[in-house]
């Protein structure tokens, strides 16, 4: 199994997950966000609207990645999980009438069914905000 795979599965089954992106200085970020997977396919939405700091920097074109390990952790400590192991990945925007978002909508409905604010990642205004999540271009 590759990493990409193993990392896609991990992006599907975690609650919290951590995206590291990178800053136009070269620094590191990590962001604890949701996500969810459709068909082994994963895919995060910017809840918070198109001037989302992570989201910015994924589009960016800088390096991105995912950590492997639980999200809480950057939750409680975002320095120190930029030590966790990880997965380099490429990022793909969706257009919000892109065939495939009904069923992330669902996906993250089903995921998320016990938060109250499951609706923030599953509602129509953020389906401009999706990205798809690939294996690194270096990895291809």
């Amino acid at each position: 199994m590759s990493d990409f795979t193993r990392l896609a599965e991990h992006l599907g089954a975690t609650d919290t997950v951590t995206i590291i992106t990178t800053r136009p200085n070269g620094d590191e970020v990590a962001t604890p966000i949701w996500s969810t997977a459709v068909d082994g396919i994963p895919y995060v939405r910017a809840a918070y609207g198109p001037r989302t700091s992570w989201y910015l920097r994924a589009r960016s074109g800088r390096p991105v990645a995912f950590t492997t390990t639980d999200g809480r952790g950057a939750e409680r400590d975002a320095v120190a999980a930029l030590a966790d192991p990880r997965v380099g990945v490429s990022v793909v925007h969706l257009a919000p009438d892109a065939a495939e978002q009904d069923a992330v909508d669902e996906a993250f409905r089903a995921k998320y069914a016990h938060s109250p604010y499951v609706e923030s990642v599953a509602a129509a205004p953020v389906r401009a905000l999706t990205l798809r999540i690939a294996a690194s271009l270096s990895d291809a």
